[in-house]
């Protein structure tokens, strides 16, 4: 792993125990003399479960995120509003249930301690990972922007385990050049290379490689690597057998589940949301035009399908590039587009089975007509139903908006082929999380 996972866990573990070290300390400081085994007991019990959501928020709040390290003038900040947000919520919890401690001024005493022990306690981890004799050498091998950009992060980011000695491009190599480079660097005392396995260059110098593999050279393929760093596929190294044949499988278990849970949840959420698109809805009827837009999309199969949004524009472009220089947010508009109530009327969607509440965001006609014809894999992303959130939504903030942009319509499809080759209950969950996030943020695309 280029990013050690024994580090997150690491990071989970010691989290644990600093808040339970944390609650110790209160408990000192609360009654100034050790507490007894007992007592100890008697207060750790009921903040266990607080516990658990420290470690829920924590992961909410960016702080296990494997490819970007909050830096020192932020770490603070983030750890006070992650404890602070949980101890909001154990608060509640804590008035709420019969139980027989003195909450109040052991969560004021608990915020302080366990954000001053949590901050000591990251910041010391960032000086060791930052340590760069941790990081082992490795060679990438291949040709192309995504190679470089591989390079790039991960010689400029602390957080890897491996280091890139050197790049070697294939590009216009003779036979045997790359074995003599990647020679040179195992003499050196390399035992990491990295390779394009689909690119022709390394397809024919393979062989001479045999022998290094057997003994103690590691060979790692370079698309993997790179979903495991961006958590997206690099489009131009894309093996498509990998996301089709996953697709192709039959997974009656997990798509049961999924489609129930975009039914029962879109019910719930319906009953919750109706106040609140009833009051926009007279508020946009005073303002004048329709209430709903109805846009068409693309879904499943590349069938077009109608998706309801309350009006936040003064007229439904429809995607028109005329129609959209004059065309703006109305005052009304900005604050259901602000607040995301704009996009409830979309649980009707769900509950159709038009969108998922998981998937790629589906898309305009006429862009996806346009799409499809420069982007080779984009029919990909219709296989599966377009959700209100998905992959991408919650990692591209330079998603695009409007009239047609293949670059960056590029970068964004890259995220979507990511979730349809991984997805699964787990990675579902994370986006549901994390778009949740977004929602308190008032962030995302």
């Amino acid at each position: 792993m280029v990013f050690d996972r024994r580090e997150t866990l690491l990071l989970l573990t010691g989290d644990f125990f600093i808040l339970v070290a944390s609650l110790w300390v209160t408990l000192v400081l609360r009654n100034l003399s050790l507490p007894s085994a007992s007592y100890f007991n008697a207060n750790l019990v009921p903040f266990l479960p607080m516990f658990g959501i420290s470690l829920v928020v924590f992961y909410i709040a960016g702080l296990y995120e494997k490819q970007t390290r909050p830096i020192r003038r932020v770490m603070g900040t983030r750890i006070l509003g992650a404890q602070g947000a949980t101890v909001a919520i154990a608060a509640i919890l804590f008035f709420i249930l019969p139980l027989s401690i003195e909450p109040r001024i052991i969560l004021v005493i608990y915020l302080a301690v366990s954000v001053v022990a949590e901050s000591t306690w990251r910041f010391y981890r960032m000086r060791y990972e930052m340590n760069d004799k941790n990081r082992e050498g490795a060679i990438l091998v291949g040709t192309g922007p995504a190679m470089r950009e591989l390079y790039d992060e991960v010689n400029n980011n602390d957080r890897y385990l491996i280091k890139f000695v050197s790049l070697i491009e294939t590009k216009g190599l003779h036979t045997g050049s790359v074995i003599a480079t990647i020679n040179a660097g195992y003499a050196a005392g390399v035992r990491i290379v990295v390779v394009d396995t689909f690119d022709p260059v390394v397809i024919r110098d393979m062989p001479a490689l045999y022998e290094r593999i057997a003994s103690d050279l590691t060979l790692k393929d370079f698309a993997s690597l790179y979903e495991e760093i961006f958590d997206r596929v690099p489009l131009d190294h894309l093996d498509t057998t990998q996301i089709l044949d996953p697709l192709s499988r039959p997974h009656l278990l997990y798509d049961v589940a999924k489609r129930l849970f975009d039914i029962v949840l879109s019910l719930a959420l319906s009953i919750i949301a109706a106040p609140f698109v009833i009051l926009a809805a007279l508020a946009l009827a005073f303002e004048n035009g329709t209430i709903f837009f109805l846009h068409e999309r693309i879904g499943k199969g590349g069938r077009p399908f109608i998706i309801i949004k309350l009006r936040s524009m003064l007229l439904n472009d429809h995607g028109d590039p005329e129609l959209q220089k004059k065309n703006r947010v109305t005052t009304v508009g900005k604050f259901v587009r602000k607040s995301r109530i704009d996009e409830l009327p979309q649980l009707w969607n769900i509950l159709m089975g038009d969108l998922s509440f998981i998937g790629p965001r589906p898309e305009l006609p006429t862009l996806v007509k346009v799409y499809e014809k420069e982007i080779p894999q984009y029919w990909m992303r219709h296989m599966i139903p377009p959700g209100l959130s998905g992959w991408a939504q919650i990692h591209d903030y330079d998603a695009p908006r409007g009239p047609v942009d293949v670059a960056r319509t590029q970068r964004k499809l890259s995220f979507d082929l990511y979730y349809l080759k991984r997805r699964f209950f787990g990675l579902d969950l994370a986006i549901a999380i994390k778009t949740l996030r977004a929602l308190v943020a008032f962030s995302g695309t």
